[in-house]
């Protein structure tokens, strides 16, 4: 480990020249402290005021307390890393609904309109009903068909390769709930997956 003098001069540096992690507020200085604790053999906290901190820490997007790159334990041979979470896929599954609601407003329903009411522009008519049609279609979705849903992605804690998790229902049959036991499409090694935290895990070489 470096001395004082020796930290506080890199520190500096690391300042001057922009990094971003050099600046802590207190719950991450308070985190590297417990980090570094528990590695000395000497913890600080408990393993549940250990996970709460990191909750609110990965919350607030801090870059101490997500880790995007896989690491292993000599000691027990686990792999780490933490996924994340994907809204763009997990947007894309308003897209079934979505399509329905308007296929079904602007054919039986604007035919109806314009044939037996007033005949209105496609463009206008759907303009008129675009808020409903919003608001159905996440009720829709999120309560009959991907229920309590949620997407991660990132890469194998064991070779990197990327892959996907789905947590949630999708139309009533039941999936991962709050923990995910996958198998890597590369390297096939299995690893569990925390919901809340998005920790990614294998299992230890003895099992």
């Amino acid at each position: 480990l470096l001395p004082d003098e020796e930290f506080d001069l890199l520190k500096e540096d690391l300042q001057w020249n922009g990094s971003e992690l050099i600046e802590m507020n207190r719950k991450e200085a308070q985190y590297l402290a417990a980090m570094e604790a528990y590695l000395k053999g000497t913890p600080t906290l408990s393993d549940e005021e250990f996970d709460s901190l990191k909750r609110e820490l990965k919350e607030s997007n801090s870059k101490f307390a997500v880790s995007r790159q896989p690491k292993c334990l000599i000691d027990t041979g686990i792999c780490t890393v933490t996924l994340q979470e994907d809204q763009f896929r997990s947007n894309l599954l308003y897209l079934p609904a979505l399509t329905i609601l308007v296929s079904v407003w602007l054919g039986p329903v604007f035919e109806i309109v314009a044939n037996f009411v007033i005949r209105l522009n496609p463009l206008f008519f759907l303009l008129v009903a675009a808020y409903p049609i919003y608001i159905a279609c996440i009720a829709i979705t999120d309560q009959f068909i991907f229920t309590n849903k949620k997407i991660a992605f990132g890469p194998c804690p064991s070779c990197e390769f990327e892959n996907r998790v789905y947590f949630g229902n999708v139309l009533g049959v039941e999936g991962f709930d709050q923990q995910a036991d996958v198998k890597c499409r590369n390297c096939k090694t299995q690893f569990s997956v925390q919901r809340d935290s998005l920790r990614a895990s294998t299992l230890p070489k003895d099992e």
